[in-house]
Protein backbone atom coordinates (compact mmCIF):
# COMPACT_ATOMS: atom_id res chain seq x y z
CA UNK A 1 0.00 0.00 0.00
CA UNK A 2 1.20 3.70 -0.51
CA UNK A 3 2.06 4.86 3.08
CA UNK A 4 2.86 8.40 3.44
CA UNK A 5 2.31 11.06 6.63
CA UNK A 6 -0.79 12.25 7.19
CA UNK A 7 -2.41 15.05 4.82
CA UNK A 8 -2.70 18.70 6.04
CA UNK A 9 -5.88 19.37 4.36
CA UNK A 10 -9.04 19.82 6.45
CA UNK A 11 -11.95 18.37 7.05
CA UNK A 12 -9.95 14.38 6.21
CA UNK A 13 -10.53 11.62 8.54
CA UNK A 14 -6.62 11.90 8.22
CA UNK A 15 -6.45 15.50 9.57
CA UNK A 16 -8.85 15.71 11.79
CA UNK A 17 -7.34 12.30 13.76
CA UNK A 18 -3.83 13.26 14.09
CA UNK A 19 -2.76 9.91 12.05
CA UNK A 20 0.94 9.38 12.56
CA UNK A 21 0.44 7.81 9.31
CA UNK A 22 -1.92 6.94 6.22
CA UNK A 23 -2.26 4.24 4.26
CA UNK A 24 -3.65 4.62 0.88
CA UNK A 25 -6.11 8.16 -0.32
CA UNK A 26 -7.45 10.21 2.71
CA UNK A 27 -11.20 10.28 2.87
CA UNK A 28 -13.76 13.35 3.31
CA UNK A 29 -15.96 14.54 5.92
CA UNK A 30 -18.53 13.10 7.51
CA UNK A 31 -18.58 9.60 7.26
CA UNK A 32 -20.11 6.81 9.59
CA UNK A 33 -17.80 5.47 11.79
CA UNK A 34 -18.78 1.89 13.20
CA UNK A 35 -16.98 -0.05 16.15
CA UNK A 36 -18.51 -3.43 15.81
CA UNK A 37 -17.09 -4.73 12.06
CA UNK A 38 -21.13 -6.81 12.02
CA UNK A 39 -22.66 -3.67 11.60
CA UNK A 40 -20.66 -1.98 8.77
CA UNK A 41 -22.31 -1.34 5.78
CA UNK A 42 -20.54 -0.38 2.17
CA UNK A 43 -18.29 3.06 2.53
CA UNK A 44 -17.91 3.44 6.05
CA UNK A 45 -15.08 3.90 8.21
CA UNK A 46 -14.40 0.93 10.99
CA UNK A 47 -12.45 1.84 14.46
CA UNK A 48 -10.83 -1.36 15.78
CA UNK A 49 -11.19 -0.66 19.79
CA UNK A 50 -9.22 -3.03 22.10
CA UNK A 51 -12.15 -3.92 25.01
CA UNK A 52 -11.92 -6.27 27.65
CA UNK A 53 -12.54 -9.49 26.04
CA UNK A 54 -11.91 -8.44 22.51
CA UNK A 55 -9.61 -6.41 20.45
CA UNK A 56 -11.49 -5.11 17.44
CA UNK A 57 -7.92 -5.46 15.23
CA UNK A 58 -8.89 -9.09 15.06
CA UNK A 59 -12.09 -8.08 12.97
CA UNK A 60 -10.28 -5.34 10.06
CA UNK A 61 -10.54 -7.94 7.72
CA UNK A 62 -14.15 -8.87 8.71
CA UNK A 63 -15.05 -5.23 8.32
CA UNK A 64 -13.40 -4.65 5.09
CA UNK A 65 -14.76 -7.81 3.21
CA UNK A 66 -17.92 -6.10 4.67
CA UNK A 67 -17.37 -2.86 2.75
CA UNK A 68 -15.18 -0.59 5.44
CA UNK A 69 -13.73 1.92 3.12
CA UNK A 70 -11.21 2.75 5.69
CA UNK A 71 -9.79 1.70 9.32
CA UNK A 72 -8.52 3.60 12.56
CA UNK A 73 -5.99 1.67 13.97
CA UNK A 74 -3.01 1.42 16.08
CA UNK A 75 -0.11 2.40 14.81
CA UNK A 76 1.93 0.02 15.76
CA UNK A 77 -0.32 -2.47 14.04
CA UNK A 78 0.02 -0.66 10.63
CA UNK A 79 2.83 -2.81 9.37
CA UNK A 80 0.91 -5.64 9.76
CA UNK A 81 -2.59 -4.35 7.96
CA UNK A 82 -0.71 -3.05 4.83
CA UNK A 83 0.17 -5.87 4.26
CA UNK A 84 -2.53 -8.08 4.65
CA UNK A 85 -4.74 -5.59 2.82
CA UNK A 86 -2.15 -4.56 -0.02
CA UNK A 87 -4.07 -4.25 -3.13
CA UNK A 88 -7.07 -3.26 -1.37
CA UNK A 89 -9.46 -0.60 -2.10
CA UNK A 90 -9.17 0.98 1.89
CA UNK A 91 -7.44 3.31 3.74
CA UNK A 92 -5.68 2.55 7.12
CA UNK A 93 -5.79 5.36 9.77
CA UNK A 94 -2.71 5.14 12.23
CA UNK A 95 -3.12 6.31 15.82
CA UNK A 96 -1.97 5.89 18.81
CA UNK A 97 -5.20 5.16 20.46
CA UNK A 98 -7.98 4.90 18.49
CA UNK A 99 -10.71 5.89 20.70
CA UNK A 100 -9.07 9.07 22.33
CA UNK A 101 -8.33 9.95 18.15
CA UNK A 102 -12.21 9.26 17.85
CA UNK A 103 -13.03 11.66 20.19
CA UNK A 104 -10.65 14.28 19.56
CA UNK A 105 -11.15 14.20 16.16
CA UNK A 106 -15.15 14.97 16.38
CA UNK A 107 -14.40 17.94 18.82
CA UNK A 108 -11.86 19.16 15.60
CA UNK A 109 -14.79 18.45 13.62
CA UNK A 110 -17.81 20.20 15.25
CA UNK A 111 -15.79 23.60 15.94
CA UNK A 112 -15.72 23.84 11.96
CA UNK A 113 -19.63 24.03 12.05
CA UNK A 114 -20.27 27.46 10.96
CA UNK A 115 -24.11 26.94 11.02
CA UNK A 116 -24.45 25.34 14.23
CA UNK A 117 -27.14 27.27 16.49
CA UNK A 118 -27.41 24.97 19.50
CA UNK A 119 -26.21 21.43 20.83
CA UNK A 120 -29.27 20.00 22.30
CA UNK A 121 -28.51 17.61 25.30
CA UNK A 122 -30.89 14.82 26.80
CA UNK A 123 -29.75 12.92 30.13
CA UNK A 124 -32.54 11.26 32.41
CA UNK A 125 -33.01 8.22 34.28
CA UNK A 126 -35.52 6.61 31.78
CA UNK A 127 -36.75 8.24 28.45
CA UNK A 128 -33.99 9.79 27.35
CA UNK A 129 -33.92 7.90 24.12
CA UNK A 130 -37.52 8.26 23.01
CA UNK A 131 -37.37 12.22 24.25
CA UNK A 132 -34.05 12.47 21.73
CA UNK A 133 -35.79 11.00 18.77
CA UNK A 134 -38.52 13.08 19.22
CA UNK A 135 -36.53 16.14 19.98
CA UNK A 136 -35.04 15.27 16.73
CA UNK A 137 -38.32 14.84 14.57
CA UNK A 138 -39.44 18.37 15.04
CA UNK A 139 -36.54 19.79 14.48
CA UNK A 140 -36.25 17.55 11.20
CA UNK A 141 -38.93 19.05 10.04
CA UNK A 142 -37.84 22.79 9.65
CA UNK A 143 -33.73 22.45 9.96
CA UNK A 144 -30.65 20.50 9.34
CA UNK A 145 -30.79 18.41 12.87
CA UNK A 146 -28.55 15.74 13.25
CA UNK A 147 -29.64 13.06 15.82
CA UNK A 148 -27.60 10.61 17.58
CA UNK A 149 -28.31 7.16 16.65
CA UNK A 150 -29.93 4.32 18.84
CA UNK A 151 -28.41 4.98 21.76
CA UNK A 152 -24.91 6.30 21.36
CA UNK A 153 -25.02 7.79 24.62
CA UNK A 154 -21.25 7.66 25.90
CA UNK A 155 -18.87 9.84 25.23
CA UNK A 156 -17.39 7.74 22.28
CA UNK A 157 -21.10 7.36 20.68
CA UNK A 158 -21.59 11.13 21.00
CA UNK A 159 -18.01 11.62 19.18
CA UNK A 160 -19.46 9.24 15.97
CA UNK A 161 -22.52 11.31 16.14
CA UNK A 162 -21.00 14.15 15.48
CA UNK A 163 -18.35 12.56 12.63
CA UNK A 164 -21.47 11.84 11.29
CA UNK A 165 -22.94 14.78 11.26
CA UNK A 166 -22.75 17.29 7.70
CA UNK A 167 -20.64 20.26 8.54
CA UNK A 168 -23.73 22.24 7.56
CA UNK A 169 -25.87 21.19 10.81
CA UNK A 170 -28.20 23.49 12.80
CA UNK A 171 -29.25 21.69 15.36
CA UNK A 172 -27.22 18.79 17.30
CA UNK A 173 -29.17 16.28 19.18
CA UNK A 174 -27.03 13.85 21.62
CA UNK A 175 -28.06 11.59 24.22
CA UNK A 176 -26.26 11.32 27.09
CA UNK A 177 -26.46 8.68 29.59
CA UNK A 178 -23.99 7.13 32.20
CA UNK A 179 -23.37 4.28 35.01
CA UNK A 180 -20.98 6.26 36.90
CA UNK A 181 -20.39 9.70 38.22
CA UNK A 182 -18.32 11.68 36.33
CA UNK A 183 -19.31 10.61 33.06
CA UNK A 184 -21.98 12.69 32.06
CA UNK A 185 -19.49 15.96 33.03
CA UNK A 186 -16.77 14.20 30.44
CA UNK A 187 -19.45 14.20 27.79
CA UNK A 188 -20.26 17.44 28.42
CA UNK A 189 -17.05 18.83 28.73
CA UNK A 190 -16.27 17.66 25.19
CA UNK A 191 -19.75 18.42 23.54
CA UNK A 192 -21.50 21.38 25.79
CA UNK A 193 -25.21 21.59 25.22
CA UNK A 194 -26.53 25.37 25.03
CA UNK A 195 -30.18 23.80 25.58
CA UNK A 196 -30.43 20.31 28.28
CA UNK A 197 -33.17 18.18 29.27
CA UNK A 198 -33.10 15.89 32.14
CA UNK A 199 -36.35 13.17 31.36
CA UNK A 200 -35.94 12.09 35.31
CA UNK A 201 -34.35 10.99 38.49
CA UNK A 202 -34.73 7.39 39.71
CA UNK A 203 -33.49 4.58 40.85
CA UNK A 204 -31.58 3.02 38.33
CA UNK A 205 -27.80 2.11 38.00
CA UNK A 206 -27.26 2.17 41.40
CA UNK A 207 -24.66 0.13 41.68
CA UNK A 208 -22.60 2.90 40.10
CA UNK A 209 -24.36 5.55 41.72
CA UNK A 210 -24.93 4.40 45.14
CA UNK A 211 -28.04 5.96 46.01
CA UNK A 212 -31.05 8.67 44.65
CA UNK A 213 -28.77 11.55 45.26
CA UNK A 214 -25.97 9.92 43.44
CA UNK A 215 -28.40 9.75 40.84
CA UNK A 216 -29.19 13.42 41.05
CA UNK A 217 -25.73 14.46 40.98
CA UNK A 218 -24.70 12.87 37.96
CA UNK A 219 -27.84 13.91 35.91
CA UNK A 220 -27.20 17.60 37.14
CA UNK A 221 -23.84 17.02 35.26
CA UNK A 222 -25.06 17.95 32.05
CA UNK A 223 -25.21 21.62 33.53
CA UNK A 224 -22.58 23.48 32.53
CA UNK A 225 -22.11 27.25 32.23
CA UNK A 226 -22.54 27.08 28.49
CA UNK A 227 -26.45 25.60 28.91
CA UNK A 228 -28.49 29.13 28.26
CA UNK A 229 -31.83 26.99 28.91
CA UNK A 230 -32.83 23.14 30.83
CA UNK A 231 -36.18 21.71 30.78
CA UNK A 232 -36.71 19.60 33.20
CA UNK A 233 -39.19 17.04 34.80
CA UNK A 234 -41.62 19.09 37.29
CA UNK A 235 -42.98 16.57 38.53
CA UNK A 236 -39.46 15.36 40.15
CA UNK A 237 -39.37 17.42 43.79
CA UNK A 238 -35.90 15.94 44.02
CA UNK A 239 -34.99 17.63 40.89
CA UNK A 240 -36.25 20.45 41.32
CA UNK A 241 -34.38 21.08 44.66
CA UNK A 242 -30.94 19.96 42.61
CA UNK A 243 -31.00 22.36 40.05
CA UNK A 244 -32.09 25.73 42.45
CA UNK A 245 -28.65 24.24 44.43
CA UNK A 246 -26.54 24.80 41.39
CA UNK A 247 -24.08 27.31 41.21
CA UNK A 248 -23.77 27.42 37.47
CA UNK A 249 -28.05 27.94 36.91
CA UNK A 250 -29.04 28.49 33.25
CA UNK A 251 -30.71 31.76 33.00
CA UNK A 252 -34.13 29.81 31.54
CA UNK A 253 -35.33 26.57 33.45
CA UNK A 254 -38.37 25.19 31.84
CA UNK A 255 -40.40 22.80 33.88
CA UNK A 256 -42.82 20.06 32.10
CA UNK A 257 -45.25 17.53 34.03
CA UNK A 258 -48.57 17.28 35.94
CA UNK A 259 -47.55 19.46 38.45
CA UNK A 260 -49.87 22.33 38.48
CA UNK A 261 -47.09 25.21 38.75
CA UNK A 262 -45.39 23.44 35.41
CA UNK A 263 -44.75 25.94 32.60
CA UNK A 264 -45.77 23.14 30.01
CA UNK A 265 -48.20 21.22 31.76
CA UNK A 266 -50.08 17.94 31.21
CA UNK A 267 -53.76 18.03 31.59
CA UNK A 268 -54.93 15.03 30.56
CA UNK A 269 -53.95 12.04 28.00
CA UNK A 270 -55.97 8.49 27.09
CA UNK A 271 -55.32 6.24 24.67
CA UNK A 272 -57.61 5.49 21.83
CA UNK A 273 -57.41 3.32 18.70
CA UNK A 274 -57.82 4.47 15.09
CA UNK A 275 -58.26 1.18 13.40
CA UNK A 276 -55.62 -0.94 13.88
CA UNK A 277 -53.66 1.37 15.69
CA UNK A 278 -53.29 2.80 19.16
CA UNK A 279 -52.94 6.09 19.48
CA UNK A 280 -52.16 8.79 22.72
CA UNK A 281 -53.94 12.26 22.89
CA UNK A 282 -52.05 14.20 25.28
CA UNK A 283 -53.81 17.73 26.39
CA UNK A 284 -51.05 20.35 26.71
CA UNK A 285 -51.46 23.80 28.60
CA UNK A 286 -48.46 25.87 27.55
CA UNK A 287 -47.61 29.55 27.78
CA UNK A 288 -49.44 30.23 24.37
CA UNK A 289 -52.71 28.32 25.45
CA UNK A 290 -53.85 24.82 25.20
CA UNK A 291 -52.39 22.37 22.83
CA UNK A 292 -53.65 19.20 21.91
CA UNK A 293 -51.59 16.40 20.40
CA UNK A 294 -51.85 12.71 19.53
CA UNK A 295 -48.99 10.04 18.81
CA UNK A 296 -48.39 6.66 17.92
CA UNK A 297 -46.44 6.96 20.55
CA UNK A 298 -49.14 5.05 22.36
CA UNK A 299 -48.02 4.55 26.25
CA UNK A 300 -48.69 6.77 29.68
CA UNK A 301 -45.47 7.48 29.90
CA UNK A 302 -45.16 9.28 26.46
CA UNK A 303 -47.17 11.90 27.48
CA UNK A 304 -43.82 13.49 28.93
CA UNK A 305 -42.40 12.52 25.97
CA UNK A 306 -44.72 14.59 23.64
CA UNK A 307 -44.90 17.63 25.93
CA UNK A 308 -41.43 17.84 26.25
CA UNK A 309 -40.68 17.77 22.49
CA UNK A 310 -43.10 20.25 22.52
CA UNK A 311 -41.50 22.64 25.02
CA UNK A 312 -38.28 22.27 23.13
CA UNK A 313 -40.00 23.13 19.97
CA UNK A 314 -41.64 26.10 21.24
CA UNK A 315 -38.77 27.73 22.93
CA UNK A 316 -36.67 27.59 19.33
CA UNK A 317 -39.95 29.05 17.50
CA UNK A 318 -41.65 26.17 15.86
CA UNK A 319 -44.90 26.61 15.20
CA UNK A 320 -47.91 24.13 16.56
CA UNK A 321 -48.85 22.36 13.73
CA UNK A 322 -45.35 21.69 12.74
CA UNK A 323 -44.76 20.34 16.16
CA UNK A 324 -47.91 18.51 15.84
CA UNK A 325 -47.75 16.74 12.47
CA UNK A 326 -44.38 15.53 13.38
CA UNK A 327 -44.93 13.92 16.61
CA UNK A 328 -48.30 12.35 14.92
CA UNK A 329 -46.54 9.60 13.09
CA UNK A 330 -43.56 8.67 15.38
CA UNK A 331 -44.01 5.57 16.86
CA UNK A 332 -42.56 3.10 19.34
CA UNK A 333 -39.03 1.62 18.24
CA UNK A 334 -38.71 -2.26 18.68
CA UNK A 335 -37.39 -2.86 22.19
CA UNK A 336 -38.86 0.56 23.59
CA UNK A 337 -42.74 -0.33 23.21
CA UNK A 338 -43.46 -1.32 19.95
CA UNK A 339 -46.85 -3.58 19.64
CA UNK A 340 -46.54 -6.60 17.31
CA UNK A 341 -49.02 -8.88 16.17
CA UNK A 342 -48.58 -12.82 14.89
CA UNK A 343 -50.58 -14.38 12.22
CA UNK A 344 -52.33 -16.40 15.36
CA UNK A 345 -53.90 -12.79 16.16
CA UNK A 346 -51.50 -12.51 19.30
CA UNK A 347 -50.50 -8.98 20.70
CA UNK A 348 -46.81 -8.85 21.74
CA UNK A 349 -45.69 -5.28 23.61
CA UNK A 350 -42.20 -5.53 22.78
CA UNK A 351 -40.56 -3.92 25.80
CA UNK A 352 -37.21 -6.12 25.40
CA UNK A 353 -34.51 -3.12 25.28
CA UNK A 354 -33.79 -3.27 29.00
CA UNK A 355 -35.75 -2.89 32.44
CA UNK A 356 -35.75 -0.93 35.82
CA UNK A 357 -38.33 -0.56 38.72
CA UNK A 358 -39.69 2.71 37.47
CA UNK A 359 -39.79 1.49 33.63
CA UNK A 360 -41.41 -2.02 34.25
CA UNK A 361 -43.91 -0.55 36.57
CA UNK A 362 -44.99 1.89 33.83
CA UNK A 363 -44.85 -1.18 31.31
CA UNK A 364 -47.62 -3.34 33.10
CA UNK A 365 -49.64 -0.16 33.57
CA UNK A 366 -49.37 -0.23 29.96
CA UNK A 367 -50.35 -3.46 29.62
CA UNK A 368 -53.91 -3.47 31.90
CA UNK A 369 -54.75 0.00 29.47
CA UNK A 370 -54.80 -1.92 26.29
CA UNK A 371 -58.23 -3.59 25.36
CA UNK A 372 -58.27 -7.71 25.38
CA UNK A 373 -60.43 -10.02 24.20
CA UNK A 374 -57.97 -12.36 26.29
CA UNK A 375 -55.32 -12.85 28.90
CA UNK A 376 -52.73 -10.52 30.06
CA UNK A 377 -49.03 -12.30 30.46
CA UNK A 378 -46.32 -10.64 31.15
CA UNK A 379 -42.79 -11.96 30.66
CA UNK A 380 -40.32 -10.28 32.69
CA UNK A 381 -36.76 -11.22 33.10
CA UNK A 382 -34.55 -9.99 36.04
CA UNK A 383 -33.47 -5.96 36.98
CA UNK A 384 -29.92 -5.43 36.75
CA UNK A 385 -27.45 -2.84 39.08
CA UNK A 386 -30.06 -1.99 41.76
CA UNK A 387 -26.75 -2.44 44.11
CA UNK A 388 -29.12 -3.38 47.61
CA UNK A 389 -31.89 -2.61 46.39
CA UNK A 390 -32.32 -5.53 44.31
CA UNK A 391 -34.55 -7.60 46.26
CA UNK A 392 -36.62 -4.64 47.65
CA UNK A 393 -37.51 -3.61 43.81
CA UNK A 394 -37.52 -6.97 42.47
CA UNK A 395 -40.68 -7.77 45.16
CA UNK A 396 -42.46 -4.67 44.69
CA UNK A 397 -42.47 -5.28 40.36
CA UNK A 398 -43.54 -8.56 41.52
CA UNK A 399 -46.74 -7.36 43.45
CA UNK A 400 -47.41 -5.15 40.36
CA UNK A 401 -47.18 -7.69 38.04
CA UNK A 402 -49.65 -10.25 39.73
CA UNK A 403 -51.85 -7.28 40.17
CA UNK A 404 -52.12 -7.14 36.36
CA UNK A 405 -51.14 -9.83 34.73
CA UNK A 406 -53.53 -13.44 34.42
CA UNK A 407 -50.24 -15.09 34.16
CA UNK A 408 -46.40 -14.06 35.03
CA UNK A 409 -43.27 -15.70 33.54
CA UNK A 410 -40.01 -14.95 35.92
CA UNK A 411 -36.50 -15.05 34.22
CA UNK A 412 -33.55 -14.94 36.13
CA UNK A 413 -32.19 -15.63 39.74
CA UNK A 414 -33.71 -12.23 40.53
CA UNK A 415 -37.16 -13.56 41.04
CA UNK A 416 -35.95 -16.40 43.48
CA UNK A 417 -38.49 -17.34 46.30
CA UNK A 418 -40.88 -14.90 44.30
CA UNK A 419 -43.99 -16.47 44.69
CA UNK A 420 -47.95 -16.22 45.34
CA UNK A 421 -51.39 -17.90 46.12
CA UNK A 422 -53.83 -18.20 43.48
CA UNK A 423 -51.66 -16.17 41.10
CA UNK A 424 -50.59 -18.18 37.95
CA UNK A 425 -46.71 -17.54 38.53
CA UNK A 426 -44.15 -19.68 36.54
CA UNK A 427 -40.48 -19.08 37.26
CA UNK A 428 -38.59 -20.60 33.76
CA UNK A 429 -34.52 -20.92 33.31
CA UNK A 430 -34.02 -20.21 29.84
CA UNK A 431 -35.37 -18.99 26.76
CA UNK A 432 -36.33 -21.79 24.76
CA UNK A 433 -38.45 -23.15 28.10
CA UNK A 434 -40.23 -19.33 27.93
CA UNK A 435 -41.20 -19.75 24.02
CA UNK A 436 -42.19 -23.83 24.60
CA UNK A 437 -44.36 -22.86 27.32
CA UNK A 438 -46.36 -19.79 25.63
CA UNK A 439 -46.25 -21.71 22.28
CA UNK A 440 -48.62 -24.32 24.23
CA UNK A 441 -51.10 -21.27 26.21
CA UNK A 442 -51.43 -18.78 23.67
CA UNK A 443 -53.91 -17.92 21.72
CA UNK A 444 -55.73 -15.07 19.96
CA UNK A 445 -56.76 -12.09 21.95
CA UNK A 446 -54.05 -12.58 23.97
CA UNK A 447 -51.72 -9.72 24.92
CA UNK A 448 -47.70 -10.78 25.75
CA UNK A 449 -45.42 -7.86 27.70
CA UNK A 450 -41.64 -9.19 27.21
CA UNK A 451 -39.32 -6.90 29.20
CA UNK A 452 -36.18 -7.64 31.12
CA UNK A 453 -32.66 -6.17 31.38
CA UNK A 454 -30.11 -6.61 28.41
CA UNK A 455 -28.34 -9.50 29.77
CA UNK A 456 -31.43 -11.62 29.32
CA UNK A 457 -31.60 -10.68 25.65
CA UNK A 458 -35.42 -11.17 25.96
CA UNK A 459 -35.91 -9.79 22.21
CA UNK A 460 -34.81 -13.65 21.14
CA UNK A 461 -38.46 -14.78 22.25
CA UNK A 462 -39.93 -13.13 18.72
CA UNK A 463 -37.91 -15.32 16.78
CA UNK A 464 -40.19 -18.09 17.14
CA UNK A 465 -43.46 -16.00 15.98
CA UNK A 466 -44.39 -14.13 12.37
CA UNK A 467 -44.52 -10.67 13.72
CA UNK A 468 -45.97 -7.68 12.32
CA UNK A 469 -45.77 -4.41 13.51
CA UNK A 470 -49.42 -2.46 14.18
Amino acid sequence: MNCKHASSITLTIGNLLGCTSVCGKDIGMPCRVETDSRKIKEGDIFVALKGERLDGHDFILDAVRRGARGVILKQEEMPKYSGLLQGKDVTLFGVQSPERAIVDAAVRYLSSFSSLKDIIAITGSVGKTTTKDAIGRILQGKYKAHVSAGNHNTLLGCSLTVLSAPSDTEYLVLEMGANAKGEIAEIADHFPPSMAVITSVEPVHLEGFGDIRGVLEAKLEIVTPHCEVLFINGDCSLLAEGVAALTDRPSRVITIGRDPSCMFKILDTKLHQDGHQYLREVLIETPLGVAQLESKLWGEQHAMVVAVATAVGYEIGLNFDDIASSLREMSSPKGRGALLKSDEGIMFVDESYNASPVTVKAALKNLLSIPSRGRRIAVLGGMRELGGFERKFHREVFETAISVADVTILYGKEWNNLSANGKEVLHLHDIEEIVNYLKGILRSGDIVLVKGSRVYEMERIYEWWSLNEL
